[in-house]
């Protein structure tokens, strides 16, 4: 396809993918955030929450190499709808869903470091000045935007695969410490004796941070042999950061000296053993955990982006999305990405009167709602995506639908009783997208462009063919 601009193809090994997927998995911010908001509702019992969440994942990542063994794109998840279903209107949703929850998880990745350096200023006694605390929120936004334009190879191989092996190297060697200490303690691991509703929702919360692996299908275009790649990509993901986070997460349950209520009652667990094991130890925790974080960004910027700069080539929104950086960088649509992440923080803390801990809660539903809802889309389509190649078999259709389920019982259980704040930024992003999907994107070519086994761009109709002609001469 002539005159289309393009991203650098086939530039990207299985180092870069395992980078691009353990970023928006960040072992270590997890740990931090989602485990630790998990311990409100299962107690001790977030161990076993976790591992039920690992599994849980798993199911989601068998469901999205349904697709990525079959088809990569930089349009990612919204393209996999499209190739399922045929349907624009679903593509075209997806995508905005796809593309708010990537930057609505900026805006709450910002919103968790203000409150971890405010939480380890109380806990430690270092007093923070007001303005360090805005300057890192503002920094968690910016820094991913620019360090996204940087070029894809150098970014994930140098820096955000280098610093998830760090990450799970301290999580495995809390581990290591912990049963060093106390010894392995199975009964963490164990059913534990908590309502049943409330193990549910530890087990969502996990869930959704260590199913970050699949953000690595954006790097479709860029990534040499893609079909393999990205699959391997996810799975060696999910194999180092989500038991990562499940051994970081017994470590720190395991190492807990205080009473069940207090441990309950924490804001960060985590960090408050670290202070107790020396100061350095918890100011290099404290560093680690806001990297993290802001490597999380990096991973939804760079995913938002492509998003963006795939449906300008498909005429769904404006060309100057296609506008690309010296290093072949989406730079108009990252740019934006960031932007907009910054403005949905923003809203939220005029909306609680900049009560930064409020507004973390408000938005981390909104995320939920976006997160949980793209995945439902994507893992009822794998059946009918089989279907219409003509490989319908039960297993390959029983995991995805499971996982379905089972991000729809989130969904039910994050947006249970939502106040006026949760219902109106998801009806008033819907609004809009209506909206443009009627004036524009029900025209374009929303989720029709793919890519070959060399990186080339193709329609989806033609590539379907190939797909069936392929299917055909094997069964000959």
């Amino acid at each position: 396809m002539k005159d289309i601009p393009t991203l650098k193809k086939g530039v990207l090994s299985l180092k870069e993918a395992y980078g691009q997927a353990m970023a928006v998995t960040a072992p270590l911010g997890s740990v931090v955030s989602t485990s630790t908001a998990a311990v409100a509702y299962a107690g001790y019992g977030v161990v076993f929450a976790t591992l039920l969440g690992l599994l849980g994942s798993a199911m989601w990542v068998y469901t999205l190499t349904r697709y990525a063994k079959r088809v990569a794109s930089a349009g990612g998840f919204y393209t996999y709808g499209s190739f399922a279903t045929k349907s624009k209107a679903v593509a075209f949703f997806e995508s905005l869903i796809e593309a708010v929850a990537y930057t609505v998880l900026n805006a709450v990745n910002a919103f968790a470091v203000y409150l971890l350096l405010e939480t380890f200023s109380q806990m430690s006694g270092i007093v923070i000045p007001g303005w360090v605390y805005w300057l890192a929120f503002a920094l968690t936004i910016a820094a991913p935007t620019l360090l996204s334009l940087i070029d894809i190879r150098a970014l994930l191989s140098k820096i955000v695969s280098v610093s998830a092996s760090i990450e799970v190297a301290l999580l495995f060697g809390l581990f290591a410490y912990s049963v060093a200490v106390k010894g392995l303690q199975v009964q963490y691991f164990e059913v534990p004796k908590i309502p049943l509703s409330n193990l549910g929702d530890a087990m969502i919360l996990t869930i959704v941070s260590i199913s970050g692996a699949g953000a690595v299908t954006y790097l479709g275009e860029e990534t040499k042999v893609p079909l393999k790649t990205l699959t391997r990509g996810m799975w060696l993901s999910l194999g180092l950061g989500g038991v990562a986070i499940l051994l970081g997460t017994y470590g720190m349950v395991s190492l807990w000296e205080g009473s069940l209520q207090d441990f309950r009652n924490s804001p960060q667990p985590l960090l408050q053993e670290a202070i107790q094991l020396g100061l350095v130890f918890a100011m290099i925790t404290l560093l680690l955990s806001v990297n993290s974080l802001i490597m999380s960004n990096v991973g939804t910027t760079v995913g938002s982006a492509r998003i963006l700069f795939n449906l300008s080539r498909e005429r769904a929104v404006p060309r100057i999305f296609m506008r690309l950086n010296k290093n072949k960088q989406p730079i108009v649509a990252t740019v934006f990405a960031g932007a907009v992440s910054a403005l949905f923080g923003l809203i939220a803390l005029l909306y609680t009167g900049f009560d930064v801990a409020t507004a973390f809660q408000e938005i981390s539903v909104v995320v939920s709602v976006f997160w949980l809802a793209g995945r439902i889309v994507d893992a009822f389509g794998v059946p009918i995506m089989l279907f219409r190649l003509g490989t319908l078999n039960l297993v390959e259709a029983v995991i995805p639908i499971g996982a379905g389920v089972l991000n729809g019982i989130g969904l039910v259980f994050s947006y249970s009783s939502p106040d006026f704040f949760q219902i109106a930024m998801p009806v008033a992003i819907f609004a809009i997208g209506i909206a443009w999907y009627l004036a524009r994107a029900r025209k374009s070519d929303v989720g029709r462009l793919v890519v070959d086994e060399n990186n080339e761009l193709v329609t989806i109709d033609e590539y379907y063919e190939r797909l069936k002609k392929k299917a055909s001469q094997l069964k000959a």
